[in-house]
């Protein structure tokens, strides 16, 4: 804890307008964790710097994002509101994240379930979508281009083939069904 707060210190000295934090409460109990989250935060409202958070923590990027890009294999497969993204998910994968994490909410409760199979080979990456091999829903399209942006509303887009309007599934029956949406 002492590490991190010592290299936020360092960070914020030359009082930069963004800071960016890659995995900064990894291996942190949880009551150092919120410590740090809480001085970020509190950083963040003294200075009005912009934070971006590299995280693989949920909970985190739940308590501290306003917006949110999910990457899979080096790229951006959906991007939007924290709200959007953990309420109205829109790419598998970031299903597959949601399902994959424990909650003590009682009506969000559901079966955790695996993300099967394994990440890309990066140094020779897939040609069309890097989560194709992964994915419950993946078609033959998918595995020779890569998606296009597909805008569900004004800030909130997806890369996935599901969205194209020829899919032969339809994106809704993927969505992460829960009690906010």
């Amino acid at each position: 804890g002492m590490l991190q707060r010592a290299m936020i210190a360092m960070a914020i000295s030359c009082k930069p307008s963004i800071l960016i934090a890659d995995e900064p409460t990894t291996a942190l109990d949880v009551t150092i964790q919120a410590q740090i989250l809480d001085l970020m935060q509190d950083l963040q409202k003294e200075t009005g710097m912009a934070i971006i958070l590299i995280t693989h923590d949920l909970g985190v990027v739940a308590r501290m994002a306003d917006e949110v890009a999910v990457m899979y294999a080096g790229r951006v497969v959906e991007h939007g509101s924290a709200d959007d993204v953990f309420y109205r998910s829109a790419h598998p994968y970031t299903v597959g994240l949601k399902e994959a994490m424990p909650t003590n909410d009682p009506a969000l409760q559901h079966e955790l379930k695996p993300i099967e199979g394994s990440p890309p080979d990066l140094f020779a990456p897939p040609r069309g979508c890097g989560y194709c091999a992964r994915c419950p829903h993946a078609m033959q399209v998918c595995d020779v281009q890569p998606p296009s942006d597909h805008f569900l509303h004004d800030h909130h887009f997806s890369r996935c083939w599901l969205h194209h309007e020829q899919a032969p599934i339809k994106p809704e029956t993927i969505y992460f069904k829960d009690a906010k949406a």
